[in-house]
């Protein structure tokens, strides 16, 4: 990476860790970690092995001499927080989903464009390998055009009535639940592997326990109840811009699967399967010959995908992995002058308004039981004006 960049991490829970490891691995400085309150900022700073604990970004900006904050905290704070990150001229990595609401989306994606700055979201799941070796098929037409894509995420968070977090708080997580949470995720990854973006969806959400229990403040063993307003599961029908359709279920209330990923897609090359438990194999499917069964090594897979298979086949990459890549992309992007930086290889803020976009359709749709078209028109607009900013930058550099 050449020179030691240094990052603050905001939010010390269990992905601001992984971010941390993460970093680590990457020879990345992780100058301060910001918590909730001065003592779990202290707390986590000594748990995490030496970077400064302080009380808010505005602490650490002033002492941490950091070039990256990583966003790792309620959905709630993700906007304010990224946007004094970019006024203060730091490159962004924000934790999914961006922002609240599309509109707060809309205003860092148009901010963080003008900046020359570095952005990106999280949505780590593209870089497992084979994610990746999909994506590249599809682009290369060895898929051919596909008929149908099947895609879920199932994780069992929210299996008892009593589990609970913040996620449920509708003021910390925003209007939706799992739809936010683990959607975003299955959004991306199904908009990757297609190389198109969802132009209408058909959501309905389901409210597996609509009266939750938490236990009773000051009453060791006592419970309370709750009323619970967004979805534990939901099924999306989705309509790319290709023209492909998709079917999405998403569940946090699926005993035995911690989290997992499945990801199907008919096309009129091949078949391909991949699922999250078992990360290191892609099967393709074939009518006339035997399928095939792929795994991670540049040996075999295809040549725009090779560069994420860093180990021979012999070698497993897993969860971890996918953080680590996609911070070894976005500090190779901060290492270029802002006028000589190609096209990001990562998700950047523009793929996180894309998703809070698809997100208002999905809930909308929810909500009227219909069909709901993804109004693409005011982000289409801002990558325009971004790209006309960049070819001037460009130019002036050449010059």
């Amino acid at each position: 990476m050449g020179r030691e960049w240094r990052a603050v991490v905001v939010g010390v829970g269990t992905i601001g860790r992984i971010h941390i490891h993460a970093l680590r691995r990457n020879r990345v400085h992780v100058a301060s970690v910001v918590g909730s309150s001065p003592a779990r900022a202290l707390a986590a700073a000594e748990a995490v092995g030496g970077p400064r604990g302080d009380p808010d970004l505005a602490t650490a900006l002033a002492n941490a001499d950091a070039d990256v904050v990583h966003i790792c905290t309620p959905n709630l704070h993700h906007y304010a927080l990224a946007r004094e990150a970019l006024l203060a001229g730091k490159h962004v990595v924000c934790e999914k989903p961006l922002t609240i609401t599309s509109a707060e989306a809309a205003d860092l994606h148009e901010l963080a464009a003008s900046s020359g700055l570095v952005h990106a979201v999280c949505f780590n799941n593209r870089f497992y390998p084979l994610v990746q070796d999909i994506a590249a098929r599809m682009r290369s037409g060895e898929i051919g055009r596909p008929f149908l894509l099947r895609a879920s995420i199932a994780d069992d968070s929210l299996w008892l009535d009593t589990d609970g977090g913040w996620r449920l708080d509708p003021a910390q997580g925003g209007p939706s639940i799992v739809t936010a949470t683990i959607g975003s995720h299955l959004v991306d990854l199904a908009s990757l592997c297609l190389a198109s973006r969802v132009r209408a969806v058909c959501a309905d959400f389901e409210t597996v326990h609509p009266v939750r229990r938490r236990p009773r403040p000051g009453a060791a063993g006592q419970w309370q109840e709750y009323h619970l307003s967004g979805e534990e599961v939901a099924t999306l029908l989705v309509r790319f811009e290709n023209g492909a359709p998709g079917a999405l279920a998403l569940s946090q209330v699926s005993a035995g699967h911690p989290y997992r990923i499945t990801l199907e897609i008919d096309g009129s090359g091949c078949g391909v399967q991949w699922d999250s438990e078992r990360p290191n194999e892609l099967w393709l499917g074939y009518r006339n010959r035997p399928n095939v069964l792929v795994i991670p090594d540049p040996n075999v897979m295809s040549p725009a995908a090779r560069p994420y298979a860093e180990y021979p086949g012999c070698y497993r990459q897993g969860f971890d992995d996918t953080f680590r890549v996609l911070f070894r992309q976005v500090y190779a992007h901060i290492g270029i002058p802002a006028e000589l930086r190609p096209a990001p290889d990562f998700p950047t803020f523009a793929d996180g308004h894309g998703g809070m976009l698809v997100l208002d359709a999905a809930i909308r749709s929810a909500r009227e039981r219909r069909w709901v078209d993804v109004d693409w028109s005011g982000h289409d607009a801002l990558v325009a004006r971004a790209r006309v900013a960049a070819v001037r930058t460009t130019s002036g550099a050449a010059r």
